[in-house]
């Protein structure tokens, strides 16, 4: 995807394109791979030198919001963020590299097979579902 792309998500999701956000999502367009928002916020400093933390967080949260980037999980409790080349609108799930942190989507999903036995043996209404993949990249096997 391009960074145009993007741009148009935050226009649609009524947000304005400033050079900060668009700054946040080049970083992880050329990166490939994620993040923390101190990583993130040391790299841009250098562009923006009255960027604080605080204004990282929160653009990192709105597009994560709105599907420009997702939350990864690691095992040391951190937060990372990680670019979402499909975006909210496809069904799909990430494939995350334990040793290069280079993140995949994977488009197959067939959770809603298993959503409807699960619903049957609990009783309960399913409304979404998270899955993180994890393994070594094809450079890192």
């Amino acid at each position: 995807m391009k960074v145009a792309h993007y741009l148009e998500m935050l226009r649609k999701a009524n947000l304005k394109v400033t050079p900060k956000r668009e700054a946040i999502i080049r970083f992880f367009l050329q990166k490939g791979r994620y993040f923390t928002p101190e990583e993130v916020w040391i790299t841009l400093k250098r562009r923006f030198r009255k960027l604080g933390f605080p204004t990282i967080y929160r653009n990192l949260r709105e597009l994560e919001e709105i599907g420009i980037l997702i939350r990864i999980n690691r095992p040391d409790q951190r937060l990372y963020y990680a670019i979402c080349r499909l975006g909210k609108e496809r069904e799909h799930h990430h494939f995350v590299c334990q040793k290069c942190g280079r993140v995949s989507e994977v488009e197959f999903c067939n959770f809603k097979d298993i959503a409807k036995d699960i619903e049957r043996e609990l009783g309960c209404k399913i409304t979404s579902h998270f899955m993180q993949i994890e393994g070594f990249c094809s450079e890192c096997r």
